[in-house]
Formats: structure tokens, sequence, C-alpha cells
């Protein structure tokens, strides 16, 4: 599995997870906005309209960005930007990224936005400050959002938590901490949580969606190797006696879903790939230098000596131009 591959599949678990347990979520990270909010009127999830508000399409792989809308009890909607930041290297750009996110949204649809970036790494070393700020001769701006580190979290104070977002934050950190264990440590790590999962359930009456749904998300964020992964199994069997509800089914269902899903995803890599030689192939007809095709279609190995066929060099009309550049912001 590569870094890109692995990171989709990361996103997508947190994305699971936020949308299946939304209320819960809101609830853990923002209180006095949860209080807010009509929760019978369902939230709006603004996924499609999100991504067309990406900027320059730089979080077109990150699956975990999310945009939902909320009404609250005034009758007046609410919008909440829920951004998942999983890069496990300093980015400086990212604080104006946010900034980009919020200007966009604030244009396109004139609401109030309550913006969280969750970090699921340790970043003590190359955190930097939740703000953007600009200052051009007098001119001057300074953009803050909400910051969650779940690797500075108190692990005693989620133990005790009432809400069952608690147990996401809880994984995630042991997740952290048996990133370079070995196997048995890892086992280890992911027997402790199934333990907390069976104390929650009783103690915060879990129905089995939301059980799933924890016991999912836990289950990928630690992963073993097969054979202890089939001790770990037998450890859910063996769970209150055997009286408690297995999962295989509702497992095997979710791998299916799962590989159906990254099927989808490859297929739209190669495609996008594939495109972009296409395009690569009409800019060189093009007569378009090399270098800024590279910066263009983020190709970096290009030459005219690799393009599979002969191409002559000619002017071709402005139209031309234009459209092989459309296709290439697409």
């Amino acid at each position: 599995m590569d870094n890109r591959t692995g990171r989709n599949e990361y996103d997508r678990h947190w994305k699971r997870v936020i949308h299946s347990l939304f209320e819960d979520f809101v609830a853990f990270f923002s209180p006095g906005l949860y209080e807010m909010i009509d929760w019978d009127k369902p939230p709006d999830d603004l996924d499609k309209e999100f991504q067309r508000l990406n900027p320059d399409g730089k979080s077109r792989d990150r699956e975990a960005d999310g945009l939902f809308k909320v009404y609250l009890k005034n009758g007046s909607e609410q919008w909440i930007l829920v951004h998942i930041e999983v890069q496990g290297w300093k980015d400086t750009g990212f604080a104006e990224r946010m900034f980009q996110y919020f200007y966009r949204i604030f244009d396109a649809y004139d609401k109030k936005i309550f913006a969280l970036v969750i970090y699921t790494e340790d970043y003590s070393e190359t955190y930097t400050p939740p703000r953007y700020e600009y200052n051009f001769f007098g001119t001057k701006l300074n953009y803050e959002y909400n910051v969650y580190k779940i690797a500075e979290q108190d692990e005693n104070e989620l133990l005790q938590s009432t809400n069952p977002f608690a147990f996401v934050i809880l994984a995630t950190k042991k997740a952290l901490y048996g990133k370079t264990a070995a196997q048995p440590t890892k086992l280890e790590l992911k027997k402790q949580l199934l333990r907390v999962l069976a104390v929650m359930k009783d103690r915060l009456q879990l129905d089995k969606k939301d059980l799933l749904t924890l016991f999912i998300f836990m289950d990928h964020m630690i992963k073993l190797e097969s054979q202890y992964q089939q001790e770990f199994n037998q450890e859910i069997k063996n769970w209150e006696g055997g009286t408690m509800i297995t999962y295989e089914d509702e497992l095997k269902q979710e791998a299916r879903k799962e590989g159906r899903e990254e099927g989808r995803e490859e297929g739209k890599r190669e495609g996008r790939q594939e495109e972009k030689i296409e395009i690569t192939r009409n800019l060189i007809k093009l007569g378009i230098p090399l270098d800024f095709i590279k910066k263009a279609t983020g190709k970096e190995q290009i030459s005219k000596s690799t393009i599979p066929c002969k191409l002559k060099i000619k002017t071709q009309s402005h139209k031309q131009w234009f459209e092989a550049m459309k296709m290439i912001k697409q």
C-alpha cells in the first residue's frame, strides 16, 4: 500500500466515524454550539459543494475534509467546516489554505462558520499557531481557527467521558503510541481498547450501530499481521463469555465495501494519470515549454523523447490552448 492509498484509507475511516456520530462529534468538540443546534432537523452533508470550493484542488485527495449544514434552534442556519489534518510534516502553507477555505465558503454562502482542525499526529516539534496573518502596507488580516491535538489529550479524562466520540480520540491516541511498536504490543493495545469499548457499551447504553461504528474505527486504526489479528478475532468471540454479538458478518461486509471503494479510487487515479499523459502530449504538440508543462500537470519526468509517438511541434489556435488548460485544472 503506497502512502497516498494509506492516507486515503485513513481519511475514509475518519470521515465515516464523523458522519455516523456527527451529533456526538459536535457535542464533544463544541458543547456550546451543540446546545444551539436543532437536532430534530437532520444535518446536511455538503461534501460535493465543499470539493468545488477547495483551494486550487489541493485537498482533492483529502477525503476526511467535510462541510456540514446544521439548523439552529432560532431557525437560522449554521455552517460547520471540519478539516482533518493527518500530515506528519511541517506544512507552512496550511494556515493560508484554512483561510482560503473560510473565505470561499463565506463568499459562496454568507453564513457563519465553525472551523476545526484535528491533529491526529504528534506535532510538538513542527506545530505552528492556528492563525493566518496578512500585513501589507497597513492592510492587515488575522484569521484564527479551532485546533484539537490528540497527542496532548489525557487518557483518564477520555476514559471518564460520557461522550462516545471520546473513544475515537482514545483509539487514535493509542494507535499513535503503537505506530512504531512491535506486533505483540499493538495486539495488547487493541485488546485494551476492546475492554474499554465493552465498559463504554454498558455505561453509555450504546446501540448496535454506534458500537459497530466505534469497533470498526478502532480495528482499522491499529493494523495487525495475520497471526495477531486472528488472536484478536478470537478475543472478540470470547467477549463477555460469548454472549456479546460477534461482528464477523458486519466486518466481512465492511471489507467488501472497502474493496469496492479502493477499486473505484484506484480506477480514478489511473484515469487521471492517463488524462495527464494525454494532456502532456497535446501541450507538446502546441509547442509549450517543457518546464511549464511539468508545473501545470505535476509530472516531473517529462521529455519529448519519452512521448511514445512522433509529434510535430506547430502553432495551434488560442482556442485549443485554452481548452487544454481547462482540462488540466479539472
